[in-house]
């Protein structure tokens, strides 16, 4: 008995220890952001815009100029190295340089100023000859928080080399679930001179997906004949992509089309169909065959409005996620069908009614005779 109440009395501390270590595992995995592996995405080089004319341009300063973006989460910090052209300029002789992002961080364009609710940017101060890093909440009217201001930050780079890395705590924006960014680099020379600005497409995160099916996913048909199937795409919710479809085969005994278009939009719900047409010609050699159905999604391109300490906006086009995938589907041809395979389709179609009318007339044939015979 005596032995029986230490065990109850130990069970109950080891509870009382994992109790609350359950709690905040299972709260830290609510409230945390996604994870997902290092990703990248490719600039163009030579791509700066000028903020004062909107005009591209070629001649910004090439330590500003990006040529892709590594980038990675573990659902509590972001992480990211910004590749550059030319290697890092510790002290540059401008009035203004600056590495940073810009972030959505509910895809909401109606929250933030132009849907940016956070700017998080590394600054080069040319007066006290330091870099800065400073963390912004944006409001709708173009007003800022600080949210983080750290002075002569210095772990961001390597001497001598083509990159910058910018991180942040995912506590400092409420750790969202879903939220896109934009990169940027820039410099201005002297304080009446334009912003030179190199901007990457916009990311999203978690990576947006794309799934293309067919239904029926596989079909039989016979030389000459023609059958119409739906196409189902979906998407990620809430990103309201607009998709091109293609069809692909390495034979000409299938011949497929869309009957009206092959573009779609889908609604933020995620989902989509559109009828295919799949049609054999007369002559088709029997056996299987293998249709390629390719989806190209474009995410829509998005409005940047940027506010600066000259009053002006700049508002520019920037694309957003660019995603291909494909299905498949397998189409048998048959043999065509035999005198007998069509009569014995044609009864098995139309027999149970034959049938039916046959006993009908079996069963009112007394009838009619005894009143023909009166």
């Amino acid at each position: 008995m005596y032995f029986f109440t230490i065990n109850k009395t130990y069970i109950y501390r080891g509870f009382k220890c994992i109790i609350p270590f359950l709690l905040v595992f299972t709260l830290s995995n609510i409230f945390a952001s996604p994870q997902f592996p290092e990703q990248e995405i490719i600039d163009d080089t030579s791509d700066w815009i000028e903020l004062d004319s909107r005009n591209s341009t070629s001649g910004g300063d090439r330590y500003t100029d990006i040529v892709s973006i590594d980038y990675f989460s573990d659902g509590k910090f972001f992480n990211s190295t910004i590749w550059l052209l030319f290697p890092f300029k510790e002290s540059p002789n401008r009035q203004y340089v600056d590495y940073g992002m810009y972030i959505d961080s509910d895809f909401d364009p109606t929250t933030g100023f132009g849907g940016i609710d956070y700017k998080i940017e590394i600054q080069w101060n040319n007066s006290t000859q330091q870099w800065n890093k400073v963390i912004e909440s944006w409001s709708p009217y173009g007003k800022t928080k600080v949210l983080y201001n750290a002075t002569n930050y210095k772990n961001f780079y390597t001497a001598h080399e083509n990159y910058v890395t910018i991180s942040f705590d995912l506590d400092q924006l409420l750790n969202p679930k879903k939220y896109k960014i934009l990169f940027y680099a820039e410099t201005k020379k002297e304080e009446e001179q334009p912003y030179l600005v190199d901007f990457t497409r916009w990311v999203a995160i978690p990576p947006p997906q794309l799934i293309v099916s067919t239904s029926p996913n596989s079909i039989d048909l016979i030389p000459g004949q023609k059958k119409t199937i739906e196409v189902r795409v979906n998407s990620s919710a809430g990103y309201e992509p607009t998709v091109n479809l293609f069809t692909q085969n390495r034979s000409n005994e299938i011949i497929s089309s869309f009957l009206e278009y092959n573009r779609l939009r889908i609604p933020s719900y995620g989902m989509a169909t559109i009828p295919l047409t799949i049609a054999t010609s007369p002559d088709s050699t029997p056996g299987p065959y293998t249709l390629f159905i390719f989806a190209n999604t474009t995410f829509p391109s998005e409005e940047l409005i940027k506010p600066r300490v000259s009053n002006m906006d700049y508002k520019s086009s920037i694309p957003t996620e660019n995603i291909i995938t494909q299905s498949t589907m397998l189409i048998t041809i048959k043999e065509p069908l035999s005198f007998l395979d069509q009569l014995s389709n044609f009864w098995a179609k139309s027999g149970g009614f034959l049938s039916f009318f046959y006993g009908i007339i079996i069963g009112i044939t007394p009838f009619i005779y005894k009143k023909l015979k009166k």
